[in-house]
């Protein structure tokens, strides 16, 4: 596995020094609606680090919504080439697609609808990041956060039914333990387990707390995962805490032994 950690482009020369093996940031960082002298900071920074910039999270914003009646499909098509284009020449392998507020299905508007609506979408961002050689990762959120797609079986469904070689799955373990979903299904994933994210309970940094994730990694280790894991918590202090997460997970991601499966 190669293990990166969600900061800001800028903080990438401090996770490289932490021992990092990449980072993952937001799309917002590529300025996919703005000019390329923008972009050009997070590339310095991305270069400066000496490691790629391999995830990106956050793939759209609240005000370009994916779901509801004010998509527009053809600024979401332009906005997620572009942001490809960007994202491969920092050695960009996967987009996550989260974005909670960008999906949350408006009071009223047809759940039907508001499902073709996402899998077209994650349709054209797998086209434009598959241009590219990579890969676009649908992500379970709770349902604190949105009204919509809250599990990794579901992540699982809509990317089968999607049928894009380069649009699967990300299993993040905060979510999954948040919606009490049981590491098993990280079995269900099939070939389409894309990227990972993880933290402690209450979005703390890996080991501060007492979240499984020895067992956790035990699955991905039963499934021969040896992707890209990224520590993705609340950081009081990266400068302080990105090491000891690191150490952490790196232990962790050693865990074998036998599964519990479902009764």
């Amino acid at each position: 596995m190669r293990f990166g950690c969600c900061v800001p482009a800028l903080a990438a020369p401090l996770a490289a020094k932490m021992g990092y093996d990449y980072v993952e940031i937001p799309v917002a960082d590529l300025f996919p609606e703005g000019p390329a002298s923008a972009f050009a900071v997070t590339a310095s920074a991305i270069a400066a680090a000496g490691i790629p910039a391999l995830a990106f999270n956050f793939l759209v914003p609240a005000t370009l919504p994916v779901v509801g009646p004010a998509v527009d499909l053809e600024r979401l098509r332009s906005y997620v080439t572009v942001a490809a284009e960007r994202a491969a020449s920092l050695g960009g392998s996967v987009f996550v697609l989260g974005s909670g507020s960008a999906r949350r299905l408006p009071a009223g508007f047809s759940r039907a609808r508001g499902v073709e609506q996402f899998r077209a979408f994650a349709h054209v961002a797998g086209e434009a990041a598959g241009r590219h050689g990579m890969a676009v990762a649908l992500e379970a959120i709770n349902r604190t956060e949105t009204n919509f797609l809250h599990t990794l079986s579901e992540a699982v469904e809509h990317a089968r039914a999607i049928g894009l070689p380069a649009v699967g799955v990300l299993a993040d373990a905060y979510h999954m333990h948040m919606e009490s979903e049981p590491f098993w299904h990280l079995l269900e994933t099939n070939g389409l387990l894309k990227h990972v994210q993880v933290c402690d309970a209450g979005r703390s940094f890996p080991g501060s707390r007492s979240m499984d994730l020895w067992g956790f990694f035990a699955y991905l280790n039963h499934l021969g995962y040896s992707g890209t894991v990224s520590v993705e918590c609340r950081w009081e202090s990266f400068s302080a805490e990105g090491g000891p997460a690191l150490e952490f997970v790196r232990k962790a991601s050693s865990t074998s032994g036998e599964l519990a499966f479902a009764p």
